[in-house]
């Protein structure tokens, strides 16, 4: 049965040295700790004729369980070689020691490498041994040995002598892998309940609005499920156009991954295809940015088929120009001139498959925008209202605390980021204390935040639709939340952008919850600003009467919709 899979740069090499390399593979090596000396000696001479670094990973049993050509770049490449039965280990058994014979003079450093630190860390040795390829004077091989170690600034401390053959007889300390241990691979971290996630940003010269976007990107990391375990800054000043961050940061950020067991890293920028490729090389860990991540929380609360349509458009769109890897040729399977070739690549198959799915869902979208206006078409005799806002302002709790009375028809109100995301309609009736009573029908609609990808916004442009064709948009801002003034700008922007010219109310909400200073700017800055509180009913008569107002130009007491100041001799949100 064959012992030690051999694998790296072994392209190339000559029959003698595979032999070579596989009679090295098999020598045993002492149970527990340690190494053959003799073994060593025999791996640095084949280092020396191939010019590549080698390393050998043992198991505790003594064997040879992977002999890797070459450095160490990327863990995928190394972990996808181990033996299945090998990554069986128990407690008791301990685990992994790692063996690196370097190239290079007898006074080479032996210092570690980051990139190579963190590969090292993702096969979760209990110690690693390097030495060069060639003894000093007078035959000693100088060495080092190194253990996993959390506050190390690498993440490895090293413990030991500094020559071989101390080191080779030494029982070198080892750390508990479950308690202790910086690194475990991300699959394996992923397997471990909720996903760890860590946060990487470029941080402006505004501390205030850095502190408000980080909050706003950890608050969509938990809405899609995940827990933020650690934050990386980087000041933004000349980025990097192949990776945006510098590579001293994604080398901290790669071990911050490994020191946090984190199973994706999430980005506050949209990236190129390019840029996400370049930076999960570096972090060797998977990557997704911003727009990725409200993608993936749509899908999740995509809950109609309708819904379900656009959140798959949106993300074929957004995945199509990120198809990784790159074919010999792009020439069609067929006959006759120009069409010869190596055939079809896989990469271009999946880029056609891809593209029919997006034209048969964009006519798919096509009759759900006719069968909406179809609708609209119906609803012409009454006035209508979208709720638009910020993403949890406060929408869907206005619209039940107006329209609905019983709980089965309530739609859902979660503290969470995009919790509603289908177009809810409700109708609105107004009694008359001597008339037959008023009816007007309000839409609540998915929730805005700030750089809405593109792709989401054609996908859901039926969606929005509802919003665009309402008589009267009322702009609900939640007053509690500190970044108000920056979520109110973006949505007005936002429907700037969309070309939606509609008269527009604005609705402070959570007036129980704010504070002075922000009724007061809010006021300077909106006019006629309409003061309410969707969870307590405060406010909501005087919005009701400013509704009737808007829509029937009803002579109102103007006491009843004036607002004065907080410090004055009656509340504005009075019923």
């Amino acid at each position: 049965m064959k012992q030690t899979h051999l694998a790296g740069r072994t392209k190339g090499l000559r029959p003698s040295q595979v032999r070579q390399a596989e009679r090295l593979g098999h020598r045993r090596h002492p149970q527990g700790a340690g190494a053959d000396l003799l073994a060593l000696e025999r791996l640095a001479e084949l280092v020396i004729d191939l010019a590549q670094p080698l390393h050998l990973l043992v198991d505790t049993r003594g064997l040879c369980r992977l002999l890797w050509v070459g450095p160490l770049t990327e863990s995928g490449q190394l972990l996808s070689h181990l033996p299945a039965n090998s990554r069986r280990r128990s407690d008791d058994q301990g685990g992994w020691r790692l063996i690196s014979c370097l190239k290079g003079q007898a006074d080479a450093s032996l210092s570690l490498d980051a990139r190579e630190s963190v590969v090292a860390l993702d096969l979760n040795p209990d110690s690693w041994l390097r030495y060069p390829c060639q003894p000093k004077a007078g035959g000693l091989w100088r060495a080092g040995a190194w253990r996993p170690d959390p506050s190390a600034p690498l993440g490895w401390s090293a413990v030991g002598s500094d020559q071989l053959q101390p080191l080779c007889n030494e029982d070198l300390p080892a750390v508990d892998h479950v308690a202790s241990s910086p690194a475990a691979t991300p699959s394996a971290a992923a397997g471990q309940g909720e996903e760890r996630v860590l946060l990487l940003t470029l941080s402006s010269s505004d501390p205030k609005r850095n502190e408000r976007d980080l909050a706003e990107l950890e608050g969509l990391v938990r809405s899609a499920g995940a827990n933020p375990v650690m934050v990386c800054h980087q000041k933004q000043s000349g980025a990097n156009p192949q990776t945006l961050w510098g590579t001293g940061k994604l080398q901290e950020a790669a071990l911050e991954v490994r020191r946090h067991n984190a199973s994706l890293v999430i980005t506050d920028r949209e990236l190129s295809p390019v840029q996400a490729r370049n930076l999960e090389r570096w972090l060797d860990c998977p990557v997704m940015d911003r727009s990725e991540l409200i993608l993936d929380i749509f899908a999740q609360r995509a809950a109609s088929a309708a819904g379900r349509i656009q959140v798959e458009l949106a993300q074929l769109r957004y995945r199509l120009p990120r198809l990784l890897g790159r074919g010999r040729s792009l020439s069609r399977q067929g006959g006759g001139i120009g069409t010869r070739g190596p055939g079809e690549t896989q990469l271009e198959k999946d880029r056609r498959a891809i593209s029919r799915r997006i034209e048969a869902l964009r006519r798919a979208t096509k009759q759900l925008e006719e069968h909406r206006a179809r609708l609209r078409d119906r609803r012409e005799s009454l006035p209508r209202l979208a709720l638009v806002g910020y993403t949890n302002a406060g929408k869907s709790s206005l619209l039940n605390a107006l329209c609905v009375k019983g709980e089965r028809k309530k739609v859902l109100a979660e503290n969470k980021l995009f919790a509603t995301l289908d177009p809810t309609t409700r109708r609105l009736t107004l009694p008359q204390p001597a008339a037959a009573a008023r009816e007007l029908l309000i839409t609540d609609t998915v929730g805005f935040i700030r750089d809405l990808p593109d792709a989401l916004v054609e996908a859901f442009r039926a969606t929005l639709e509802e919003a665009l064709d309402a008589d009267v948009l009322l702009l609900v801002v939640d007053l509690a939340d500190p970044d108000w003034q920056a979520q109110l700008t973006a949505v007005h922007r936002l429907l700037t952008d969309l070309g939606c010219n509609k008269p527009r109310l604005v609705v402070a909400n959570q007036i129980d919850r704010c504070q002075v200073e922000a009724i007061d700017a809010i006021t300077d800055q909106e006019s006629e600003v309409i003061f309410i509180s969707a969870t307590d009913g405060t406010g909501l008569q005087g919005l009701k009467q400013r509704l009737e107002r808007q829509f029937w130009e009803v002579e109102t007491d103007t006491s009843t919709v004036a607002m004065p100041k907080p410090d004055g001799p009656a509340p504005p949100w009075s019923n």
